[in-house]
This record gives C-alpha cells, sequence and structure tokens, in this order.
C-alpha cells in the first residue's frame, strides 16, 4: 500500500471577531496495482524507463532502439521517422522489425506472449528478414517458433490473409462466430477457395469491404457450418440446418445482415493492422 498525505482546511468557531482555520492531517491508502492502472502514472513509468534505458546504453557504447508514447529514439542514430501514434504496440512491433530489416538486420527475434503479434509477424513475413522467430511465454517457459517453415507450409497467399482471418474468426476486439473455435475456423481457411482466402486478405486494404469481400466470406461461413457445401448463401444454408433439424436456433449461422456487421469490424480492425 502505497501511503499518501493530505490536508484540508476547515472553518472554526469564529475568536475576537476573526475566523479561524485549522489543518487536519491523514493518510490515505492507495494500492500498487491501483497506482499502476493510472494512465498518467503508465506515462510517467514508461518515459522514466525508456530514458534510463537509453542511458545505460549510451554509457555501455549499444546500439538501444526505444519507443514509448508516440516517439521512438535510439543510442547510435536519430529515429525520429519512427514516430508512430498507434495506440497498440502490436503494430508498432512490427514497425520497427520492417526498419530493423532495412538497416541490414540479419536474425530478428520477436518476444511477445500476445496472439495478435504472431499473426501479423507472420502476414508481414516477405517483409522482414527470412531467419526471424516469434519468441512467446512466460516466465521461465518460453517457446522459439521460426515463421519460414510456416511460410512454407502455408504459401504466400494464405500468409498474407492470416491477419483478416484473424479479424475474421476471432481477435481481442472483433468477437467470434457462436460454438465455432479457433480449431475449425482454421480447417475452413486451409480448405477454402482462392476467391475466399484473397477475399480475406484485402481486408483493412480499402475504404469500405467490396460486395466482393461480402460474397467470398459468406460463402466461406457457410463452409464453416457446413463443410463441403456448395451453398453460398447463409439465408439457404440456414434454411437447410433449421429443416434437417440439425442446429438450435442459437446454433444456426448467423444471418446476412449479422455477418455483414461483422465484416465490417473485421475489415475497420485489418485496417488498423495494416
Amino acid at each position: 500500500m502505497i501511503p499518501f498525505r493530505m490536508c484540508y482546511e476547515k472553518n472554526r468557531p469564529r475568536y475576537r471577531g476573526k475566523d479561524t482555520k485549522t489543518s487536519t492531517l491523514f493518510h490515505m491508502q492507495v494500492s500498487m496495482k491501483r497506482l499502476l492502472a493510472h494512465v498518467s502514472t503508465k506515462n510517467e513509468l514508461t518515459q522514466y524507463l525508456a530514458c534510463k534505458t537509453l542511458e545505460k546504453g549510451r554509457q555501455k557504447g549499444l546500439h538501444v532502439v526505444v519507443a514509448w508514447s508516440s516517439k521512438c529514439r535510439a543510442t547510435h542514430k536519430d529515429m525520429a521517422y519512427l514516430d508512430s501514434d498507434q495506440e497498440e504496440a502490436d503494430t508498432k512491433i512490427l514497425l520497427h522489425a520492417v526498419d530493423a530489416t532495412a538497416s541490414g538486420a540479419k536474425s530478428i527475434k520477436i518476444f511477445s506472449p500476445d496472439t495478435d503479434v504472431f499473426v501479423l509477424a507472420l502476414g508481414r513475413y516477405p517483409e522482414i528478414c527470412k531467419d526471424t522467430s516469434f519468441v512467446t511465454g512466460r516466465g521461465q517457459r518460453h517457446r522459439n517458433i521460426q515463421l519460414s517453415p510456416i511460410f512454407c507450409a502455408l504459401g504466400a497467399a494464405r500468409m498474407a490473409a492470416l491477419p483478416g482471418f484473424h479479424a475474421w474468426s476471432g481477435a481481442d476486439v472483433t468477437g467470434n462466430f457462436a460454438f465455432k473455435g479457433k480449431l475449425e475456423c482454421w480447417k475452413a481457411f486451409l480448405e477454402a477457395d482462392e476467391e475466399c482466402v484473397a477475399a480475406l486478405a484485402d481486408l483493412g486494404s480499402t475504404i469500405f469491404p467490396t460486395a466482393g469481400m461480402f460474397y467470398a466470406i459468406e460463402k466461406l461461413v457457410c463452409q464453416l457450418y457446413l463443410p463441403k457445401t456448395k451453398i453460398s448463401s447463409l439465408k439457404d444454408l440456414r434454411w437447410l440446418l433449421f429443416r434437417r433439424k440439425q442446429a438450435e436456433s442459437e446454433r444456426l449461422p448467423p444471418t446476412q445482415a449479422a455477418l455483414r456487421v461483422a465484416i465490417k469490424r473485421a475489415h475497420y480492425q485489418a485496417m488498423i493492422w495494416a
């Protein structure tokens, strides 16, 4: 607990025609968790750590690049061109990986426990050096994942579609399909035709989703709920599953109107990642 000393003044009875005031001191205790959760504390602490990291780097003659808030600074050169107002660190990490590759880096390790960063790294793999790995885990348990074998297994088209797939199937802010987990969505993605894969890759590349994107992703959702189906309309699929009594109402695919809203949300998220 962090003690704070506060004082306030209160009026006392008049004495010989004059107001008298007194100060009272008391302690208010705030937990460390609550203190660190405050926006101002986070900003001040981040700036302090960034400055100290740069200071230590200069003392030891190291090439250190530090990014915080909207700033980017380094010990060995001017990095102001990488100043960015992106709110999330996810996209900033990839920004620095691409810049490090352009500066001649031959090997890059990306440390993060976040799935979003892993997906974005795979989507940007053609722009970063070939010897790039993703290190995830917490504490003493870490896993080093090389990106090159994944790229060879999936191919360029599906790698480019991964950010769109992640936004469509359920990221932190986009929601997901009821009773359909990532594994089922992944299987549908691997079996999807070129049109569906291209539609996912195009998410975020235009101001608004195109009619072609809506059509192809609707077809993909139909295949998610009924693998190998030739049906490409959610209206027809919902009626088919309802007639067969294969799905209760809450397990039916979304309506076309609901899916269009979900696609727009995924499109916006992919646009932020782009």
